[in-house]
C-alpha cells in the first residue's frame, strides 16, 4: 500500500481510537459490534421470517445468503491480504478487544453492511444504513481495525447484498416457483 495512504489510515485510526473514552462509550461500542456478528444477523433473519408474514421469508433467505457469501469472501480476503491488526503495529492507542485473524477487511462491517442494505431495500427505510456506520466506527474505536478495513468492508458488503438479491431474484425464486407449480 502507498505510504501516504498508510499514513492517512494511521492518522484517522488514532483520531477515532484516541478520542474521548469512558466506560459508557467503551461498553456501547462493544455492544454495537454485535450487529456485525453472524449469529446476531441470523437471529434477526429468523425473527423477521417469523414476524413479517408478507415478505419475511424472502428477507430471511436474503440475509442467510448474504451472510454465507460475506463469511466466505471476507475469509478469502483476510487470508490473502494478511494485514496485521492495528494493535500489533501501533503503540499509542486504546485497545478494548483482541481479534486473532487478519485485519482486512472488517468482517463485522461487511456483515452489518449486508444486513443494512438488504433491510433498507426490502423495507425502504434508509435509517438501517446507520448500522454499518456505527459498527465500523466502533471497530476503530475499540482498536481492532483501520479505517481502510472499514471502507472496504462497506464496499464488499454492498456488493454482497446486491449479489444476494440477484441470485435470489434470478435463480432461487424461479426454482421455487417452478417447484410449487409441479
Amino acid at each position: 500500500m502507498n505510504s501516504m495512504v498508510l499514513s492517512l489510515d494511521n492518522q484517522i485510526f488514532q483520531l477515532i481510537n484516541l478520542s474521548y473514552h469512558n466506560p459508557f462509550l467503551n461498553n456501547l461500542s462493544q455492544l454495537v459490534c454485535y450487529l456485525g456478528v453472524v449469529y446476531t444477523i441470523l437471529i434477526i433473519a429468523l425473527l423477521i421470517a417469523f414476524f413479517d408474514k408478507k415478505k419475511g421469508k424472502r428477507v430471511a433467505v436474503l440475509l442467510f445468503m448474504g451472510v454465507i457469501l460475506a463469511v466466505c469472501l471476507t475469509f478469502l480476503l483476510k487470508y490473502t491480504v494478511l494485514r496485521p491488526r492495528p494493535y500489533t503495529v501501533i503503540d499509542n492507542m486504546v485497545l478494548l478487544a483482541v481479534e486473532m485473524d487478519p485485519s482486512f477487511p472488517s468482517g463485522h462491517t461487511v456483515n452489518s453492511t449486508v444486513l443494512a442494505c438488504i433491510l433498507t431495500k426490502e423495507y425502504d427505510k434508509k435509517i438501517f444504513m446507520l448500522i454499518p456506520l456505527f459498527v465500523g466506527l466502533s471497530r476503530i474505536y475499540i482498536g481492532v481495525h483501520y479505517p481502510s478495513d472499514i471502507l472496504c468492508g462497506f464496499i464488499l458488503g454492498i456488493f454482497i447484498a446486491i449479489l444476494s438479491e440477484k441470485i435470489y431474484d434470478n435463480i432461487l425464486y424461479e426454482k421455487i416457483r417452478k417447484t410449487l407449480k409441479d
